[in-house]
């Protein structure tokens, strides 16, 4: 079995978010644009994976072939600085990103009779723990004698909404708890599965496909809100400073510089 993380990085293609710069190559690569979000990438995203109590995972980061060629160095040697040779960066051209990562899959992993394939954009964070849990779950499906679903999806209802600031360095953080959300959604199937997590409307998972909720009350990510999300990210009403945030820490251990940084900025 082999627990795959998969990243769209400013791919230009057909990919499910509808920020304009989704439909303009000139604002997608745009130098301040890449700059701010590979911040992000390797402030938040990169560093949730290095700190992994269970390392056994891969990385497939999808990008464009549009990208400036600067920037195709600068994103490779984030991902392998932070992961080594368990992060790949793949460039593509223009199409369906569900599509270029299914192909990928099918190709690199044909030898595994189980993938888990897990959602994980570019600005968005997973606990320290995430893939030992992850793997316990999948493994208690996969050793089920009374399971025969072809796939089936696992879906981590609860999260911290992150916001930043202009800096981009943590501001507040609200308490989030979606059933079917695609913050770290996991598809375990075998490799040639005609479908992966971005080729179907995550809200719609628990209609159409075999599923299991893992409903810890203790969060599993960070879901950050800030000027340049993709999605159409909604900020949260009820919010609190990091410091009041109960476990911040012990789940995501990688934001204690973070918070230390931005606490004394204020004091500053």
């Amino acid at each position: 079995m082999q627990i795959i993380y998969l990243t769209r990085f400013s791919y230009f293609g057909r990919s499910g978010w509808r920020a304009p710069a989704s439909r303009a190559p000139e604002e997608l690569f745009a130098p301040e644009r890449l700059r701010a979000r590979l911040a992000m990438f390797q402030r938040y995203t990169l560093p949730s994976l290095a700190a992994q109590s269970d390392g056994d995972f891969q990385h497939l980061v999808l990008s464009s072939t549009l990208m400036p060629r600067p920037w195709r160095r600068r994103l490779k040697r984030a991902v392998q600085g932070a992961l080594g040779d368990r992060g790949r960066v793949i460039f593509r051209r223009q199409g369906s990103a569900g599509h270029m990562i299914r192909r990928h899959v099918r190709a690199s992993f044909a030898g595994q009779d189980h993938v888990v394939q897990v959602v994980l954009d570019d600005d968005d964070a997973l606990s320290a723990d995430y893939n030992a849990v992850l793997r316990y779950h999948v493994r208690t499906i996969i050793d089920d004698p009374n399971n025969d679903d072809e796939a089936t999806f696992l879906s981590f209802p609860r999260g911290l909404t992150l916001g930043l600031d202009a800096q981009g360095f943590p501001a507040w953080l609200a308490e989030r708890n979606v059933p079917f959300t695609n913050l770290g959604l996991a598809l375990l199937s075998r490799p040639d599965y005609r479908k992966n997590p971005f080729m179907t409307s995550h809200r719609r998972i628990g209609e159409r496909q075999a599923t299991r909720l893992i409903g810890a009350k203790r969060p599993f990510y960070l879901r950050a809100v800030h000027g340049l999300n993709d999605s159409r990210a909604i900020a949260a009403a009820e919010r609190h400073a990091p410091h009041e945030v109960e476990g911040l820490i012990r789940h995501f251990p990688f934001m204690e510089g973070l918070v230390a940084r931005r606490d004394a900025a204020l004091a500053a």
